[in-house]
C-alpha cells in the first residue's frame, strides 16, 4: 500500500505538543529571569538608599559642633511639631546636633572689606534635630507608598532645623558676623525648616542612635523595609548596619 508523503495526523499532534512544551518551558525562563533580574534592580537599590543615609548623617556628625544632651525638649518631628524629649532609644528615638552655618564666595564678597573677606567663616549656627517618626504619624503627601503593613513596619527619619532666634541665620549671599562658637542648645527654638530624609527607616530592639561623650563617638543603627512583591522585605535582612562616627569637632 503506497504512503503519500507528509505528516501524518498522530506525528502533528506530537510535533505540536513538543512545540507547546518548549514554548511553556521558553516563556518560564524569561519570566523567572525578569523576575531575577528586577530583584536584582530592587535590592541594588536598596542598598543605595542605605548607603546614601548613612553617607548624609555621616557628614552631618562629622561637622557638628555640639550634640544636644538626652532629654532635650525639641520638636516631636510631626506637622504639627509639639515639643516631646529628644532621647536617643525608645520608640521614636531622636539626635540633635549644632551644625556649623559657613560663609560662601557671595556672603563673603558682599561684606566688601579692605582687605576682602575670605569665604569659610562661621557665620551662624543651626540645630538638626533627627528623630524617628512612626509612619502613621506621617502627613500622605510624604509616604512614597500607601500600604497598611508598612505603616505597621516602618517609621519616617524627619530632619527639623532650628536657629536662635536672637542671632538669626544670614541669608545666603549676605554678609555675615563671624560666629565660631555656637549658643547652648537651649537657646535654638526657632524652627526653620522640617524635610523627611526617609519613610522607610526601622526603629529595632537596639538603641537608634548611641553617644559616647567621653570618646565624641555617635553610633547609628540603620534598616530599611520596602514592599517587594508585595512582601516586606528588610535591608540588611537579618540585622542592623552599624556605623560608628567620630564627631571630631565637638569640644
Amino acid at each position: 500500500m503506497s504512503r503519500t508523503q507528509g505528516f501524518t495526523l498522530i506525528e502533528l499532534l506530537v510535533g505540536m505538543s513538543i512545540l507547546a512544551v518548549l514554548m511553556v518551558a521558553i516563556f518560564n525562563f524569561q519570566q523567572s529571569t525578569s523576575f531575577f533580574a528586577a530583584s536584582q534592580n530592587s535590592a541594588a537599590q536598596r542598598l543605595q538608599t542605605l548607603n546614601d543615609l548613612s553617607g548624609y548623617l555621616g557628614d552631618r556628625l562629622r561637622a557638628a559642633g555640639d550634640v544636644a544632651p538626652p532629654g532635650t525638649s525639641l520638636p516631636d518631628g510631626t506637622a504639627a511639631g509639639p515639643l516631646t524629649s529628644c532621647n536617643l532609644t525608645g520608640t521614636s528615638p531622636c539626635l540633635a546636633l549644632l551644625l556649623p552655618v559657613v560663609e560662601d564666595e557671595r556672603g563673603a564678597a558682599a561684606c566688601a572689606t579692605t582687605p576682602a573677606t575670605e569665604p569659610g567663616r562661621i557665620v551662624g549656627w543651626v540645630l538638626h534635630v533627627y528623630r524617628y517618626v512612626p509612619r502613621t504619624q506621617l502627613e500622605g503627601s510624604l509616604k512614597t507608598a500607601t500600604d497598611s503593613s508598612l505603616d505597621q513596619a516602618a517609621s519616617g527619619l524627619v530632619e527639623i532645623r532650628l536657629q536662635n532666634p536672637a542671632r538669626p541665620v544670614t541669608a545666603a549671599g549676605s554678609c555675615g558676623t563671624s560666629q565660631p562658637l555656637p549658643d547652648p542648645v537651649s537657646a535654638y527654638t526657632g524652627v526653620i525648616g522640617r524635610n523627611l530624609i526617609t519613610d522607610s527607616a526601622v526603629v529595632g530592639s537596639e538603641p537608634a542612635f548611641g553617644y559616647d561623650s567621653a570618646r565624641r563617638l555617635v553610633t547609628l543603627r540603620l534598616r530599611t523595609v520596602d514592599l517587594v512583591g508585595g512582601k516586606l522585605t528588610y535591608t540588611p535582612s537579618n540585622r542592623f548596619y552599624t556605623l560608628n562616627v567620630t564627631t571630631r569637632n565637638v569640644k
